[in-house]
């Protein structure tokens, strides 16, 4: 058996919302039911939580490819324990009763708990879930509860030298459960939430519609952070600063593939195209449009999403939406940009050399940025149309 791919996703991704592993495993013959078995196993010893083990096969020839996937607010961990049970397979198929089997996982054990939050920290985020705001761990070990400026950061440092044990206040005798140490700080629930965030994925003309998109914006985007090409730790960064109060990104297409979304929201998503650099690794162009297209599944209810009809892998797509689909395609023609009009939605296309929001009989005309990237152009129009939609309702509804 040989690992021929291992991704470590840390935030929602295309097999699951949560942090996960993904295995691509070759071997002579099926071994599904041994890996399950032994990832079992390993995670019991480790003490790592999994869940959602899951193998799918597929055949060419002599050989079988494995593909393992499970998730686990561990993700790093978990890799390692995928590498040291292929280890252990080979090493009972070869017959080598001197390949340690319990050494790795003693050190896995170690590396579990040294990276484990303290219980203080777990609550904490358990009743961010509860109040519905996002949180993570800083690349500073720090907790971040909350996005950009509606966020707050906690130092685990005081929290770690509480350790493991629980005290009197953790078990309910003396102080409430959940009674606050002294000198903690107090999380301010009120404050906390995510600021507008805009997504955009794909290939060539995604990054360029995000710049034309933050230009159109300019009367509206006091404190936006604009990130291209963006990476997964960078736009964490962009989400731990205080100073955000909005956010705008182009995302890296290679990181979003391998590693999933940084973040576990936006406000408006888009998926513009799709690097056909990139099919040959996601396995097709549909699975890489599920890929990319992770950005739809993370989109507020009252939210938009836009996606390229040119292109039926990303169009497709739009079965998933929380939201209301805004269609985008090049031509006024396009089947399915005219069902999304007719049905009385909002779509964008291009008439001689100009950009046309449409939503049922009513047009709005409007001169492109640039020619020599009209589908760039186009998706900046659809950006802008779909913000400053959603941005007016919340207004509206904060200010009836």
């Amino acid at each position: 058996m040989e690992i021929a791919q291992l991704l470590i996703f840390e935030g929602p991704n295309r097999y699951d919302r949560r942090p996960g592993v993904l295995a691509r495993i070759r071997a002579d013959r099926d071994r599904s039911r041994a890996l399950r078995h032994r990832l079992k196993d390993a995670a019991q010893r480790i003490g790592l939580v999994i869940g959602n083990p899951d193998v799918e096969l597929h055949t060419s020839g002599s050989t079988t490819l494995h593909e393992l996937f499970f998730v686990t607010p561990m993700p790093a961990i978990g890799a390692s324990a995928v590498q040291y049970i292929v280890g252990l397979l080979n090493a009972r198929d070869a017959g080598d009763d001197e390949w340690d089997s319990d050494g790795p996982l003693w050190d896995l054990q170690k590396r579990r708990r040294a990276e484990s939050l303290p219980l203080r920290a777990l609550q904490l985020i358990a009743e961010a879930s509860a109040r519905d705001i996002p949180s993570f761990v800083r690349a500073d070990g720090r907790l971040q509860l909350g996005y950009g400026a509606c966020g707050q950061v906690f130092d685990l440092a005081p929290l770690r030298e509480r350790g493991p044990v629980l005290t009197e206040g953790d078990i309910g005798i003396g102080a409430p459960p959940f009674a606050r140490p002294a000198g903690e700080p107090v999380p301010h629930w009120h404050h906390l939430g995510s600021p507008p965030i805009i997504a955009v994925a794909g290939g060539a003309s995604h990054g360029p519609a995000v710049t034309m998109f933050t230009r159109r914006l300019l009367t509206r985007m006091s404190g936006c952070v604009t990130l291209q090409d963006a990476a997964f730790d960078d736009v964490r960064a962009v989400l731990a600063d205080p100073a955000a109060r909005m956010a705008a990104f182009a995302l890296n297409p290679l990181e979003l593939l391998h590693r999933g979304l940084p973040f576990d929201r936006c406000t408006v998503s888009a998926l513009v195209d799709l690097p056909d650099t990139l099919v040959a690794s996601a396995g097709s162009r549909t699975e890489l449009a599920r890929a990319l297209g992770v950005v739809v599944l993370v989109t507020a209810p009252d939210g938009r999403i836009i996606l390229n009809a040119d292109d039926p892998a990303i169009l497709a797509l739009a079965e998933y939406a929380p939201c209301p689909v805004m269609v985008i395609a090049r031509s006024e023609d396009n089947p399915a940009l005219l069902r999304h009009r007719t049905g009385g939605d909002c779509v964008a296309f291009i008439r001689d050399r100009t950009i046309v929001v449409a939503q049922g009989a009513t047009e709005t005309t409007i001169e492109a940025d640039t020619v020599d990237d009209p589908l760039a152009a186009l998706g900046a129009v659809a950006l802008h149309r779909a913000f400053t939609t959603v941005m007016d309702a919340r207004e509206r509804e904060t200010h009836p």
